[in-house]
Order: structure tokens, then sequence, then C-alpha cells
């Protein structure tokens, strides 16, 4: 991905609801079984706000080259955001969630929009899309209680702008999505939709927007995820040491430590360890640039590994129009235009998407890992006994990136995200 940061990745498999799928990837083969149940938790969706409604661009773009469009969404949005200047800061993204609030627009589109924003998605059709949706959904094992999974949609029209949800399409999202679709009145919506993302994140996210009162509609969507790792890092063990930063300094954190044996890959690019979690759900977390890190996991071998990892917490906001620059950059500028056409969820006026943010956050350490995303789209007009055992060497002392995905054989990421210092 980036050519010149030593990475870490972190795939967490099986969930975090935010960061998005991954569309066309190798089958993961066998994994490492989870040996404790997960917590059984209610996947209702729900939807976001933009606090700005401002139209980004009033011209379609790039839509002739929609069949030429890779599938690899996920993948892309991670280059398209490195390039426009996250490549040296800490931050995480959920393609997963951003994908799922694009789900509640395409469920309101028709004509040439519906077909360009399933496209930019990387999909063939609606069905395809639908069927991502419910992998991502149901994939995280919530039946023992060791893991909480949440994904929520929802849908809010504010009742001082034109026209009137249609009744179609509010039972569309709400049997395909779980969502509900509100009439909210202009001096309540902002509050209405910052405490359903307040909620939904369990407090990670509080607030979307300040103001949403100039809205037509807003979409909205959360991912929460909270798991353990099958093998705990013991307290005792983490201890203060250096971290060798993106820009060359070094700065101290708090190092998480064991050895135990794990699945691991190593080539000249670089090395990832991938560590379980409670629920079905993977961590991969990759030193170095390694391309096409899923699909090389049917390649990994169980080996004894010592691994060094700094606790971290982090958070971002995706506000300044990346999201919606990396939409028309894929051919869907008609969705973000004056021609744009929703008639499927607002009846009696002519919409667009003005514009679409995401806030994420992230704690990682000794225990588990906690983390959310929140997407809106503001709608305006073992070894034998005896042999030596190798001990492979995984200290992310140095900048490193993660995924957190599902743990399946056709793996969603829900998060993306990386450390740098």
């Amino acid at each position: 991905m980036r050519n010149a940061l030593k990475g870490l990745a972190v795939i967490v498999a099986g969930i975090l609801f935010f960061i998005a799928s991954l569309s066309a990837i190798k089958s993961i083969g066998s994994r490492r079984a989870v040996a404790s149940d997960e917590k059984s938790e209610n996947t209702d969706i729900e939807e976001d706000t933009n606090d700005s409604a401002e139209t980004a661009d009033t011209t379609p773009e790039g839509d002739d080259d929609m069949t030429e469009i890779s599938t690899n969404f996920d993948e892309e949005l991670i280059s398209f955001l490195e390039k426009s200047g996250y490549s040296d800061k800490n931050y995480m993204v959920s393609p997963a969630s951003f994908r799922a609030v694009l789900a509640l627009a395409v469920a309101g589109a028709d004509s040439d929009t519906k077909t360009s924003l399933i496209k930019a998605m990387g999909f063939e059709n609606e069905d395809e899309m639908n069927e991502w949706y419910n992998n991502v959904l149901f994939a995280p094992d919530t039946a023992s209680g060791f893991i909480t999974f949440k994904m929520l949609n929802s849908a809010w029209h504010n009742t001082a702008s034109k026209g009137s949800i249609n009744k179609a399409y509010k039972q569309n999202i709400r049997q395909l999505y779980h969502a509900d679709a509100e009439d909210v009145a202009p001096d309540k919506i902002t509050d209405a939709v910052n405490d359903w993302v307040n909620e939904g994140t369990e407090g990670l996210v509080p607030k979307m927007s300040d103001d949403l009162s100039q809205v037509d509609m807003v979409l909205a969507n959360t991912i929460y995820l909270k798991s353990s790792w099958v093998e705990n890092f013991e307290k005792m063990n983490t201890k203060e040491g250096d971290f060798k930063s993106i820009d060359g300094d070094t700065v101290k954190k708090d190092f998480m430590e064991q050895t135990d044996h794990f699945r691991y890959y190593e080539d000249a690019d670089g090395k990832f360890v991938i560590l379980p979690m409670q629920g079905d759900v993977d961590v991969i977390f990759m030193l170095g640039d390694i391309e096409d890190v899923c699909g090389k996991i049917d390649d990994c071998r169980s080996e004894n590994v010592h691994i060094k990892l700094p606790k971290f917490e982090t958070e971002a906001s995706f506000d300044n129009s990346e999201l919606t620059e990396f939409m028309k950059s894929r051919g869907a500028g008609i969705a973000f235009s004056p021609e744009a056409d929703f008639s499927a969820m607002i009846s009696d006026s002519e919409v667009f998407i003005s514009d679409i943010i995401q806030k994420t956050k992230i704690k990682v350490d000794e225990e588990g890992i906690e983390a959310t995303a929140a997407s809106m789209i503001a709608v305006l007009g073992a070894a034998p006994p005896g042999e030596k055992i190798e001990t492979k060497e995984f200290i992310a002392d140095e900048p490193f990136k993660y995924y957190i995905v599902t743990d399946n054989d056709d793996p969603k990421i829900l998060f993306y995200g990386q450390i740098v210092k």
C-alpha cells in the first residue's frame, strides 16, 4: 500500500462492524478454533447524520468507466486516504460502516444513480451488496457472551424539507437493514442523530454534527465491537519501551508481551502474526509492506512467536470530503450532483448526497479490543516434546498497520488503521 512505511496490520477476523468488506479475496482455509463462545447481541442498523449540507460538486465524474472499477473497495479506500494526507498519521477507518451506510442510499436510489453507487461500492448488483451486508452482520459468533457486536442503521427526515419519505423505502430498509426511518423537526434532528450515534457506539463517538437543521435527510450507521484475546497479555509483563515513529523520533509507549503459538507469515516484504479473539474474530498485526494480506493467510504456519505490541488508543474523523471524493473517483459522481435520482427515497423532491463523514475510535490493551465507527450521509434539495522450537520475533516498536476483519472463508474488513507515532 504505502511504499515508504513499514507497517503493522491488524486483522481482526470476524468483526468490528466498521471496517468494511473485502469483496474479491482468496478463501482463507482452515482457521484456529476459538475455545470460547460469544455473547449474543442485537444487530439492528441505524444511520448517522452529516453536519454539512453543502454541494461538493455538481458534475458527475467518471461514470463511463464503471465496468472497469476494481471490486477491491477496501484496499482502494485505504490507498486513497493515505494519498490524501493520512500516510503519516495514526488513524482507523471502517470500510464496513462506510459500505453499510451507502447501502441505505442505494435502497433509495434509482436509474443511473443506483447503478453507479453499486458499481462504486465494488458490487455487480444490489443482491450481491445485500449478501455482503448479511455476511458482515452475522459473521461474529455472539452466542456465548464473550464478544459484543452491534451493527445499526437509521434514516432521519427533516420535516422542514420539501417532500416526504416513501413508504416503500421505509419498508425496504426495515426489512433489509433493520433500519427505522423517522420524521424529525429541524430543531430536534441534530440531537436525535447525535444521541442515536452515542448509544450505538457505546459513548465512544458522542456526536456526529453540531448542526443538521439544514439537511433534508440523514442516513446513519454504527458498528461496535468489543472482544477479548483468546490468550490475554499478562499486565505484569507490560513495560515501557521505545517506539520509533515515522518521522524518526523515539517516543515512549507501554508494550504488552507474550510468547505462544500463533499463525505467522514472513517474506522479503515483511511479516504478520494473527492473534485470535473471542467470537470468531482475528487480529492481524503486520510489519512491513505486504500486499494482499488476506490472500496470504492460507500460507501462514503455526510458529512459536514472541510478540511485543504497544497499547494504543486512537480516533479519527473523516469530515473533509475524503469519502465523497473517493466515491466520485470510482464513478459515482452523479449521486453528488443535481442530476441524482433518489426518487425511491423521497417523493416530491429532487435531492442529492451533499456529504459523507465517518468517525472512528479504537482501544487496544492487555484484555482485548474495543472499536467502533459511525458513518453518516447527508442528503440535500503445537510441536512434539523434546523438539527444539524456533521462536519468531514480532516486535512492533516501529510504524505498523492493522486490520479488523471477519473470520470466515471470505473475510470482510471491518476496520483498518495504523500507528506511526
